[in-house]
């Protein structure tokens, strides 16, 4: 264990640690081969989309750092970016961060003509990671606090007057919070595949636990066991022998993203090790915000109809563990409301992105890349829309009508 000592008590300062240098030279190789190989004009061409990283100083009242809080951020911009348009901002998903972009933040720089920004929430990533067990009082509206509030700060600090804001899986849901707080920030709410959106049914899980296999019933338990102690998965990383704990990670990789190249799967393996091994500090947050099964406390169902935004995007990978079934629940209220394509304003797209899971933007970046844009410049035609009367909720299918116009 003596690779783990110095992460907690008397510890160096974060950037001085190991690890974080490991998952700072990961990413690199990350967006060098986005460089390379995802650069839609080329890796050399002066007019080509390139990505700038740096820190962004925050002011917050949570940091133990001497340096104060910050947020890492990679910023992708092309040549003919268009400086009046509202910047594209992403925010990763539950343990993730920028690295995982590698794919997206080029070819969306390039296809938008506007700047992208991507950026570790704070307390994950390479962001700056303040005791977030002591400075929040453990309940939904502190955890978002925490989050929403560092995004806000980050954005003063970037001038950046209005924003069209993306969020993947629990940057999604917080997205969500920051547009009902801060809803003049945002000039559009893009939902990738956004953990916590349907109401808690306990008679539908009660019936799907019945009927599943003895097997999956027991690990349930467990796993509900591990949850409601407050273990989080890096939490567990942290506890194992170093050797072991990569080999874990490279286990997930190799078998989860079976589309990427071998060095791909080698820096991402590396990134997503490192930065789960740095101190803990935002993962806490999903006991806080979560459910048992990633139900939300406060469902986004309840939310999304009332924000005071112009316009939400969900997107879902046609083989999401996340059912694309939530996103048209929300506008099927949404338009029973007065709102969508049915009345003015809020008005709501669903959106299914062939060929990938939860991890989309990996899995299938061309087709998420183009549905991105899509949503952002309020594209119609797009032949990956949802219409709600083709749903079977039951069933969790949707029969596409729509001319397959490919983007």
């Amino acid at each position: 264990m003596a690779w783990f000592s110095g992460l907690f008590g008397s510890q160096p300062q974060l950037r001085e640690l190991p690890y974080y240098s490991a998952a700072l030279a990961a990413e690199s190789v990350l967006l060098g081969i986005g460089k390379e190989r995802y650069n839609p004009l080329g890796a050399t061409r002066s007019s080509s989309p390139h990505t700038t990283v740096y820190d962004v100083s925050i002011a917050t009242p949570f940091s133990a750092e001497a340096e104060g809080d910050w947020i890492h951020t990679v910023t992708a911009e092309a040549g003919a970016a268009d400086k009046s348009k509202a910047p594209l901002v992403i925010m990763h998903g539950y343990g993730n961060g920028i690295g995982y972009l590698f794919r997206n933040l080029l070819p969306l720089a390039s296809q938008l003509k506007r700047t992208v920004h991507g950026i570790d929430m704070l307390g994950f990533g390479l962001s700056s990671r303040p005791d977030y067990l002591s400075l929040t009082q453990r309940t939904v509206e502190s955890s978002e606090d925490f989050f929403v509030e560092s995004l806000e700060s980050w954005r003063e600090a970037q001038g950046i007057p209005k924003m069209v804001l993306l969020g993947h899986s629990l940057g999604g849901y917080l997205s969500v919070a920051y547009s009902e707080r801060y809803p003049e920030r945002v000039e559009k709410l893009i939902l990738l595949s956004p953990v916590g959106v349907p109401q808690v049914n306990e008679e539908q899980q009660k019936k799907r636990m019945a009927s599943a296999p003895l097997r999956f019933r027991t690990l349930i338990g467990v796993l509900r066991g591990f949850w409601k102690m407050g273990f989080t998965p890096m939490g567990v990383l942290r506890k194992m022998p170093e050797g072991r704990g990569k080999a874990l990670v490279d286990g997930y990789v190799y078998r989860r993203m079976t589309r990427l190249q071998d060095d791909e799967k080698e820096a991402l393996s590396s990134y997503f090790f490192s930065i789960g091994v740095l101190p803990g500090s935002g993962e806490f947050c999903l006991h806080d915000v979560l459910l048992p099964g990633a139900m939300a406390k406060r469902p986004l169902l309840d939310r999304v109809p009332d924000l005071k935004v112009p316009a939400v995007s969900f997107l879902y990978g046609q083989s999401d563990w996340m059912s694309f079934t939530g996103g048209v629940e929300v506008q099927e209220a949404v338009e029973r409301a007065g709102g969508g394509r049915k009345g003015k304003g809020l008005n709501v797209d669903v959106r299914i992105v062939e060929d990938a899971g939860h991890l989309l933007n990996i899995e299938n970046p061309d087709a998420t890349n183009a549905s991105i844009v899509a949503a952002t410049e309020g594209e119609t035609g797009d032949f990956r829309l949802v219409d709600p009367a083709d749903v079977d909720k039951e069933k969790n299918t949707w029969t596409r009508r729509r001319a397959s116009n490919r983007i």
